[in-house]
């Protein structure tokens, strides 16, 4: 074959069929293996047959590839500072890697991956930045807390946080963003998880005997699926920030969710005994839908000051105090049931008592409480539709100090004093009122000022008695 023929027919099969390169580029997420094994009878060369006896071998190694590092039950010594992108890996029962003093256990600045492996001691477990993924690890017995992330993107499946110290913190997040899963924290933690400035999602978590569970100043956080019991201070706590609610049921704690400057947003959150209230918002703009608050204490189930505020398909049992207590702001109500209030000291028990507050409910049912169905007093303005007021031991529906209330659809049954009370230049307008068994009579007011109440279409109970120059209607 002449040499031109012969030049051009190896270029054409050369392009036909490229030959194999017989090293191909390695994946970006390839690691080395390297095993390490306290309990080896000679040092090794690090490979699965042979592995290192110590782990300060390891990490003394020239830069290179990211490891994977295996560990085989045992204890060894901190502090570790892991290169980035390095993973440690336990690889069976046991596998303990711990601290002594204040020094943090291990520090990961680069990101990390931590899995199957338990971090004792020190002041800190884990300090990371960076990208960083803990599964199946244990912390227990910092002094100062668990984990601190300091910036990135952190992931923890099936983590397990033991409280060491009394202030020590769980998981702190600052300027971060975070996501557990499938977790619990356990012991007298200060805070459970603390956040600033950071993105922290929280998926069926579960909290028991932490202070308080959440933290949270400024930034946003999500819970879902979240249970914490048995502390002492509030229990879920946000200041400056979002928070968003999903299935969360708090018992105890002196408050189960305390909001201050906050935006909220929450369904299907429930409190549980709180020894002040369930829910206290303050200038906090917010939506709760299928709320449930049972036992609180001396502050009532529900404070709002300065919020605005949907509370939709809310459930209040047994409050000591008053059950929806409104102080300036906005509320929106619709279906809420309240029942069984008390008072210590005969001054509360109201279902909702309500001041300097714009409120618009629908679907109120009140009964069985110690004070009355609702007050309105110090210029609020309410609005009330399809409510029903049934055994409230002061009166049904009372209007004081400028309060102006509007009903359509009220029923006022078995109340232990009048159905209607107006003092004290409050206003009640009525139409469509249900009375029965009230022993006070149908209403009761102390004439003067601009005092008046106005009755339309009244079922039941005997209209306006003698001496209520104030009071018109009704009409039958």
């Amino acid at each position: 074959m002449p040499r031109l023929s012969w030049m051009i027919a190896c270029l054409v099969f050369s392009a036909c069929h490229p030959r194999a390169d017989p090293s191909p580029p390695a994946s970006p997420d390839a690691r080395v293996e390297v095993w390490v094994d306290g309990a080896s009878p000679a040092e090794g060369d690090g490979s699965r047959s042979r592995p290192f006896q110590a782990l300060g071998r390891v990490l003394a190694r020239e830069a290179g590839a990211p490891l994977r590092v295996h560990l085989a039950p045992g204890r060894y010594p901190g502090p570790l500072l892991l290169p980035a992108g390095w993973e440690l890996v336990g690889t069976g029962e046991g596998v303990v890697v711990y601290g002594e003093g204040a020094e943090t256990v291990v520090r990961a600045p680069g990101g990390a991956r931590l899995r199957g492996v338990v971090l004792e001691g020190g002041g800190w477990g884990l300090e990371a930045a960076g990208a960083v993924r803990v599964e199946a690890v244990r912390f227990t017995g910092q002094e100062q807390g668990a984990l601190w992330m300091g910036a990135g993107e952190l992931t923890v499946e099936g983590g397990r946080f033991e409280a060491g110290g009394p202030e020590a913190v769980g998981l702190r997040v600052e300027g971060a963003g975070a996501r557990l899963h499938e977790s619990s924290f356990g012991g007298a933690f200060r805070r459970a998880v603390e956040t600033r400035d950071a993105r922290v999602e929280l998926e069926s978590v579960r909290v028991g005997g932490a202070r308080t569970a959440l933290h949270q100043a400024r930034g946003e956080a999500r819970l879902a699926r979240v249970t914490v019991e048995h502390g002492l201070d509030v229990g879920l706590f946000v200041q400056h920030g979002s928070l968003r609610l999903e299935d969360v049921t708090v018992t105890g704690h002196e408050y189960g969710l305390q909001t201050r400057e906050a935006t909220l947003v929450a369904r299907g959150f429930t409190s549980v005994r709180p020894v002040r209230a369930g829910v206290a918002l303050l200038g906090t703009t917010g939506v709760m839908e299928d709320t449930r608050v049972v036992g609180s204490g001396d502050f009532g189930a529900v404070s709002l000051l300065g919020s605005d505020t949907l509370l939709r398909g809310i459930h209040v049992e047994g409050a000591e105090a008053y059950g929806i207590s409104a102080t300036r702001g906005r509320l929106r109500l619709e279906r809420a049931l309240i029942t069984g209030l008390t008072s210590r000291e005969g001054d509360a028990g109201d279902g909702l008592h309500l001041r300097d507050v714009e409120v618009e409910a629908r679907g109120l049912v009140v009964r069985d409480v110690a004070g009355s169905g609702v007050l309105a007093a110090q210029g609020a303005r309410v609005v009330l539709r399809e409510t029903s007021l049934t055994s409230c031991r002061t009166a049904g529906l009372w209007g004081e100090t400028l309060a102006r209330v509007t009903a359509e659809g009220l029923e006022v049954r078995g109340s232990g004093g009048p159905a209607l009370v107006a003092l004290e230049d409050g206003v009640l307008r009525v139409e469509d009122l249900t009375a029965g068994e009230n022993a006070g009579g149908l209403v009761a007011a102390a004439c003067g000022g601009e005092t008046r109440v106005s009755l339309g279409r009244v079922k039941g109970q005997d209209a306006v008695g003698p001496g209520a120059p104030c009071v018109t209607g009704p009409s039958r």
